[in-house]
């Protein structure tokens, strides 16, 4: 486990993350195709790092679910004047199970950190708890290419901790298979934090839900 991570060290590290770790943009990403859900649902919360970029929608109701009981406990102390926004270590299965259905559902940069197999019955977890017409919006760190420069490769080396990091093309795929319809997928460059120049990471971001075709 690297020495700074939101296991060992989660206000630590939740403050790299807006200092130097682009939560600013990573937090752009999860509302850039948010309309109005009532209903919202981010899986991997971690911190609530991402979640509180939702503080400014007070009429909905945000749950957020992690397996990291430290991280948890953050989040829950940060939010704990907000009484819209709740975080638990309830899986998807027990969410679905119990009839939870969900308008907008967010995967913000956690499944890099899962292999294929589990990524994808996450993926199709989450979909049997997203409302049919519901949005799915998945974001991910592109594996670097070739063509990446040193602050690419330096930003990835020290907050990219996942040992699953996919290019373009293996996600999508990966999302097509786990059965989520996908409406777009699309590129989006990732600014520190402190400063918006140099870009330091390339971000796949996939919107889709439910195949109507199906229903």
């Amino acid at each position: 486990m690297p020495l700074l991570s939101q296991s060992r060290f989660p206000k630590l590290w939740l403050l790299m993350q807006r200092v130097i770790g682009g939560n600013a943009s990573k937090q752009a990403l999860a509302t850039e195709y948010y309309r109005n859900q009532s209903r919202v649902l981010e899986i991997g919360c971690s911190v609530g790092n991402i979640s509180e970029a939702f503080l400014k929608y007070p009429e909905i109701t945000f749950t957020g679910i992690d397996i990291d009981e430290k991280a948890l406990a953050v989040a829950q102390q940060r939010f704990q004047d907000a009484g819209n926004f709740q975080f638990s270590l309830r899986s998807l299965q027990e969410l679905s199970r119990a009839g939870e259905r969900f308008d907008y559902v967010l995967f913000a940069g956690m499944l890099h950190h899962v292999d294929d197999e589990t990524a994808e019955l996450l993926l199709r977890d989450a979909l049997s708890c997203t409302a049919m017409d519901g949005t799915i919006v998945i974001y991910e760190p592109e594996a670097v290419r070739d063509q990446d420069g040193y602050f690419f490769r330096l930003f990835y080396a020290l907050f990219e901790q996942g040992a699953y990091l996919r290019s373009r093309d293996a996600l999508e795929q990966l999302v097509t298979r786990a059965g989520v319809k996908l409406a777009r997928i699309e590129d989006r460059m990732v600014s520190p934090g402190i400063v918006t120049r140099p870009y330091v990471a390339r971000f796949n971001l996939l919107l889709g839900g439910h195949d109507s075709d199906k229903s």
